[in-house]
């Protein structure tokens, strides 16, 4: 057999897949290991990484001023509040501003007309940003935790507990800022991903006032009106808080947590369909 006829043979015996589930996730891979790379290497995240670290080190400051005996509660409170509300910040301003550079770089034009799909792209993205801000948390916690050891407090389950159920917060507001960057500008999708989060936060406060006997949700038809698609269309990320019931050293049910970790997925998968669907009909050129 000729070497051109084995070389033929060869090529057939060893194909290129671009199709199949395998394939996909090698994409997807591709694409969180670069957006990984990428974004950990901004100097915006590592401004914010070094922000925040100063800020869990001011905690070990403010202690001071407490009593002797209020010196561990005061750094629990004080991480429990801050290391959720700087990822959260992290996740909008990256959210907003990777897909971007991708285009106004003009790198997106030669990563698409390979094998790779727009919502592997996008979930490629999704993931590895995802993955950066779990870093963060981690660091941070870490950081926190040392403080609060410090200080003579301890590690606990409970405490470990609330800070995971953060990060679900911190995912399901990336997908959030995921969406509206497939739709709009940087600076367009980091504001409404952050009315988002704000509407969000006190989204139970908008139920119980529309549960109270007066006041401008009852009162007026518009103003209800509202407020019930604010709390429709907006996750109520309270329910990924649970430092009140943390620090005041209530058990939080098992069932609970599972529950508010499946609430948290739905809504990711939700605002991660309608990522897609936008980016895949947007026009990039």
């Amino acid at each position: 057999m000729s070497g051109a006829g084995q070389g033929e043979m060869g090529a057939r015996a060893v194909p290129i897949r671009t199709e199949g589930g395998a394939a996909a996730l090698g994409r997807v891979y591709a694409v969180t290991a670069n957006t990984v790379r990428e974004a950990g290497r901004t100097r915006i995240f590592s401004g914010l990484l070094v922000a925040a670290g100063a800020l869990i080190g001011l905690s070990l400051v403010l202690s001071d001023l407490a009593l002797v005996d209020q010196k561990a509660r005061l750094v629990q409170d004080f991480g429990l509040f801050v290391i959720p509300l700087l990822t959260v910040f992290t996740a909008v301003i990256l959210g907003a501003i990777l897909l971007h550079k991708e285009i106004e770089k003009k790198t997106l034009y030669a990563i698409l007309p390979k094998p790779v799909r727009r919502g592997e792209f996008l979930l490629g993205k999704f993931v590895g940003l995802c993955l950066l801000l779990g870093l963060q948390v981690a660091v941070l916690g870490c950081c926190w935790l040392l403080v609060l050891l410090l200080r003579g407090g301890e590690v606990t389950a409970p405490l470990l507990t609330a800070l995971a159920l953060s990060y679900v917060e911190v995912i399901v507001i990336t997908a959030v800022a995921t969406f509206f960057s497939a739709l709009s500008s940087p600076v367009l999708s980091g504001v409404m991903t952050s009315g988002l989060f704000l509407v969000g936060r006190i989204s139970y406060v908008l139920t119980d006032l529309m549960a109270a006997q007066k006041g401008v949700f009852v009162e007026v038809p518009a103003m209800r009106a509202l407020g019930r698609a604010l709390v429709t269309v907006v996750p109520d990320l309270s329910t990924f808080h649970i430092a009140d019931e943390v620090l005041l050293g209530w058990q939080v049910p098992t069932d609970y947590l599972i529950s508010a970790a499946g609430y948290g997925a739905s809504w990711t998968a939700l605002f991660l369909l309608l990522a897609v669907l936008a980016f895949e009909r947007r026009d990039l050129v």
